[in-house]
């Protein structure tokens, strides 16, 4: 399947300044003020939504994203949280503008959905609409984007043996709701809480999500009134315009051709065989056009990736290519690309009902493809492989007063670029989620205690700059009938290095029990016991350049440290 991602909006190359019709020193002042501020708006959305979540996946991991939309569902900003979510808001927005009259939705109403078969990515994440009202007339929309801790389904996390998305949890459909009759004790908050194990938990997220979106609704109004309409809404498209401008500046410095490369999953959790992520990217001038043909086929188990969030991936990669943080994240980013092929049926655009739960390990290897593609033509932008995995840890316990279910993605080492040492033991880009403190998991899952939590030694990929080292962290469980859920990679694949780095160190999980080691599988669900340890190791990033050319006194640092794996 084709993504045709070209605009119905031109560019003018005679305009020098970014976004106002004028160029005067005020006009120019102006824009800036409201470009700014919808980046603060947006940016306080998420910041509201962390703080007011129950679940530790959003309030400390940040697990989350936020956006602001003009009503035609092009995103005019979006706050720095998870990567993996650019464009999500654009591509469900498409979904429900096909099924509703989004002109004619009220001040009380929203848009709510998880389907990862109608522009979602996974049933964990809800993605949430509601609409900013100025005159009586819909202008634009505020939306959020949470993971919730628990969707039901075969286990509380990931259900690692789903072989379709029924499996995996409730499947909320593309929903026109109002929000004073269909929550509370109407239908849809009652028949959400009735298919989850942490309901409280799930549903004050929800709220969460809700007073985010309100926040913006409110912000938004409030730069109206300052500014006026059609001075705000001339300015957010100015703000896509210049993004695109930059992305396309961004383009145009890296040479015309065709390049290609790939990577691989370890498995499907079901068998040994691992899957294939293929990338052929062309550069035509100021255009970019990605074709994943050759990818494996769609795959029972849970790493098939829906098409939404393939596309985001790609293009979290080429923000990071084109300049990282330094471009606005809104839609004029996204034009550049004017193509991606996906091929339908395979696992990056699978078709239904295929699981889709650990799809960030497909877009994890899909942001590696391209990083390994771009090496030779653009060596000053890419990075080496890290752990580049969703380390999902769950876990889940009925205690004697209710259920309670634990759900973290735990950091790595990140691969080395040509002018820096990978970082230590942090979450993949394609994530990007928060280190959740051990103080705050032992507070809310009595289960557990976390007995070590480190550096893990021999796990960085040598190189004139290393890669970042994993992390070792040791659960002692407490209770008998814990459940363990996880999906990992990067156990059998190491994270390669670059221009002679050398790679990174494997995953491991393991349980110690009764004096033995019991090695588990990166994608399993088991019952763990009281007396149990569960070792996480994760892996560390590929190193960059000739381990040879590193300096004398990060080298001695790297000795006393034990940084660098083996060879």
């Amino acid at each position: 399947m084709a993504c045709d991602c070209t605009r119905d909006r031109i560019v003018d190359p005679r305009k020098g300044d970014p976004g106002m019709s004028t160029s005067s020193a005020s006009d120019h002042a102006l824009f800036s003020i409201i470009s700014n501020g919808l980046h603060g708006i947006a940016q306080e959305m998420g910041e509201k939504l962390v703080r007011s979540a129950y679940s530790t996946i959003i309030r400390e991991a940040r697990d989350c994203s936020t956006s602001l939309l003009d009503r035609n569902g092009r995103i005019l900003a979006q706050a720095q949280f998870c990567p993996i979510h650019m464009n999500s808001f654009g591509k469900v927005f498409e979904a429900f503008a096909k099924r509703y009259d989004l002109s004619t939705i009220g001040p009380g109403e929203g848009l709510i959905t998880n389907d990862p078969y109608s522009g979602a990515q996974h049933l964990n994440d809800f993605v949430l609409f509601t609409p900013i009202i100025y005159n009586g007339e819909v202008v634009a929309f505020s939306a959020s984007i949470g993971h919730h801790i628990d969707v039901g389904g075969g286990a509380a996390g990931p259900n690692a043996g789903a072989s379709d998305v029924f499996s995996e949890g409730l499947r909320i459909p593309l929903s026109r709701f109002d929000i004073e009759r269909d929550l509370g004790d109407g239908l849809l908050e009652q028949f959400i809480r009735l298919n989850v194990r942490a309901p409280d938990q799930v549903m004050g997220d929800v709220y969460a999500q809700l007073a985010a979106n309100r926040t913006g609704q409110q912000r938004f109004a409030e730069m109206l009134e300052q500014f006026g309409e059609e001075t705000v809404l001339s300015a957010g498209a100015g703000l896509q315009d210049y993004s695109e401008r930059l992305a396309r500046e961004g383009i145009r410095s890296i040479p015309d051709g065709v390049y290609e490369a790939e990577d691989f999953v370890d498995d499907n959790g079901f068998t040994d065989e691992p899957l294939r992520v293929a990338v052929r990217i062309t550069i035509s001038g100021d255009a970019v056009e990605i074709d994943f043909e050759g990818s494996s086929p769609q795959s029972k188990g849970i790493i098939n990736s829906p098409l939404a969030s393939t596309i985001s991936a790609a293009y979290g990669a080429f923000a990071i290519l084109l300049g990282g943080g330094q471009i606005p994240v809104n839609d004029g980013l996204y034009r550049p690309i004017r193509r991606i092929d996906v091929p339908h049926g395979s696992f990056l655009n699978p078709s239904q009902p295929v699981a889709v739960r650990a799809r960030n390990t497909a877009c994890h290897r899909i942001y590696n493809a391209i990083m390994r593609a771009m090496s030779d033509v653009a060596p000053d932008r890419v990075l080496a492989a890290g752990h580049d995995t969703t380390n999902a840890i769950g876990m889940g316990h009925m205690g004697p007063d209710r259920y309670r279910v634990y759900m973290e993605v735990v950091g790595g080492g990140w691969g080395a670029s040509a002018g820096a040492d990978g970082a230590d033991v942090v979450d993949g880009f394609v994530g990007n989620c928060s280190n959740v403190p051990i103080e705050s998991l032992e507070i809310d899952y009595p289960f557990m205690r976390i007995e070590e939590y480190a550096l893990r030694r021999g796990s960085a990929g040598a190189g004139a700059h290393r890669g970042g080292m994993g992390a070792r962290r040791i659960y002692q469980i407490l209770d008998d009938d814990v459940t363990f859920n996880c999906y990992s990679d990067r156990f059998k694949f190491r994270p390669w290095g670059l221009h002679g780095g050398k790679p990174g160190a494997n995953s491991r999980f393991f349980v110690e029990r009764d004096g033995a080691s019991i090695d588990l599988p990166s994608k399993g669900n088991i019952v763990l016991r009281r007396g149990d340890r569960l070792v996480i190791e994760t892996a560390g990033g590929g190193g960059f350049g000739d381990p040879a050319q590193r300096e004398g006194e990060r080298l001695s640092r790297d000795a006393v440290e034990g940084a660098l794996a083996s060879a």
